[in-house]
């Protein structure tokens, strides 16, 4: 396949899996005691619309900020794969719900390091409000004992912290997802495609113009490959847990339907075969 055979196939495998799958526009049942899922297939449903984005970016030539959304899409992924294998305490899903906890949090501990810097004034309540959101914490078992003393466990939960704990999920973090950092926090390396050479006897280092229509051709590629093998490969496991697990979510004649489709999807993953895609440089960069 070429790039727009590729971005057409990707297309067509979003509506069928946001449709047959993700059973978009109908609504669904949670058992108790499944709550997970819940949480998973909306990760999964951000999957397409990060997909989706993936590839309006590619067809206008903008792989770097691409790939931005690919580590968004790695991320969702890896937290999908670290929320089905939880434990019978369901702790990671109960880690995952009390983020947004936590981060409220630390974003009050950062209020109060800009107050003792001097750097704004304090707000009304912001002691008490830190105490508070500390012993919800503590009340909810997430606590650390320290010398006799309780405190609450402010840890944010990390892709580095799920990625060590599972063999697979820190190969992907290996090789995908730090290399992404460098694009979405413009490390300065990422920057040079956008610096036309001003004279072939000139480094771009003193003398360059700018254009913002240039993009790696190498990094498109792979970008493209990777997002796609990725959609698939997650619904496919995806599918697989929620058959083993909770198949009374699908009527016989749906599964049927979707394991057809995962098998479909698994025969067509070696156009998008990532694995000769060599270190990117600036070389191959498209003008």
């Amino acid at each position: 396949m070429d790039k727009e055979e590729k971005i057409e196939y990707a297309r067509y495998i979003i509506e069928e899996i946001t449709s047959r799958f993700l059973k978009k526009d109908d609504p669904y049942l949670i058992q108790e005691g499944c709550e997970y899922i819940r949480e998973v297939i909306t990760l999964y449903a951000k999957q397409s619309n990060l997909l989706e984005s993936t590839l309006v970016l590619l067809e206008n030539n903008h792989a770097e900020e691409a790939y931005v959304l690919l580590r968004s899409m790695l991320n969702n992924s890896m937290l999908i794969e670290y929320l089905c294998h939880d434990n019978e305490n369901r702790d990671r899903y109960n880690d995952y719900m009390i983020q947004p906890a936590k981060s409220q949090l630390s974003f009050l501990y950062d209020i109060r390091k800009a107050v003792q810097k001097g750097w704004m004034d304090s707000p009304p309540r912001l002691s008490e409000g830190i105490r508070e959101h500390e012993q919800k914490l503590i009340d909810k078992g997430f606590k650390i004992e320290r010398r006799g003393r309780t405190y609450a466990d402010t840890k944010l939960l990390s892709i580095r912290q799920i990625a060590l704990t599972d063999e697979l999920l820190f190969a992907s973090y290996i090789a995908f997802y730090k290399d992404g950092s460098k694009y979405e926090h413009s490390d300065f390396s990422s920057l040079d495609i956008y610096k036309q050479p001003f004279s072939t006897d000139v480094p771009t280092k003193e003398a360059f113009i700018l254009d913002l229509s240039r993009t790696n051709v190498e990094l498109e590629t792979k970008v493209l490959n990777i997002a796609a093998t990725l959609y698939s490969v997650t619904f496919a496991n995806l599918l697989d847990h929620m058959l083993k697990t909770h198949k009374q979510l699908f009527s016989k004649e749906e599964s049927s339907t979707l394991i057809q489709l995962a098998y479909f999807l698994a025969k067509n993953n070696h156009c998008f075969d990532s694995s000769n895609t060599r270190e990117l440089s600036s070389e191959g960069v498209e003008q």
